[in-house]
């Protein structure tokens, strides 16, 4: 189970998460966008490269967002990502320059589709209990949202 603190200081649903930077060799603390609009987790280009990924072998892919259509991103999978103790590994990601004012990782439905989520606004507390597909579910392998399968080591 995960339990996630809600942030509305940007008038969104705000969650830490924390993702392996290479350069440090640990996990850096992030503030994310909890957005189950969002098909794929993203991220911005420029922290992506502070922690020390290289995108010159990252695939080029073609994103709509609420603002923009056919915006080009760069995808990769990051290999470490939790969420409170829960580790996430190969999870993709795309890409792209966020605006100033926006948290610079989203956490989307390639990650949030794995779990039976309960939102608590009054506690602002997020609980996902796992909910994995298998082999026998219908989009099991799918990838209309992205790369929908997000390993997951709990501790």
């Amino acid at each position: 189970m995960v339990k996630l603190k809600i942030d509305f200081s940007w008038r969104n649903i705000g969650v830490t998460v924390y993702i392996w930077d290479k350069t440090e060799n640990k996990f850096q603390e992030l503030d994310a966008l909890f957005d189950t609009g969002a098909h794929t987790c993203a991220i911005d280009t420029d922290l992506l490269l502070r922690l020390g990924y290289n995108l010159d072998d990252a695939a080029k892919s073609f994103i709509t967002t609420a603002t923009k259509t056919n915006e080009e991103v760069k995808r990769m999978k990051i290999g470490k990502i939790m969420l409170e103790n829960t580790e996430l590994n190969s999870v993709l990601f795309n890409t792209y320059d966020f605006p100033l004012i926006s948290r610079p990782v989203i956490i989307g439905m390639n990650i949030l589709r794995n779990y039976k989520i309960e939102m608590d606004f009054k506690e602002r507390l997020i609980t996902m209990n796992e909910n994995y597909l298998d082999e026998s579910d219908y989009y099991y392998d799918s990838d209309t949202f992205g790369d929908w399968r997000a390993d997951s080591n709990s501790k």
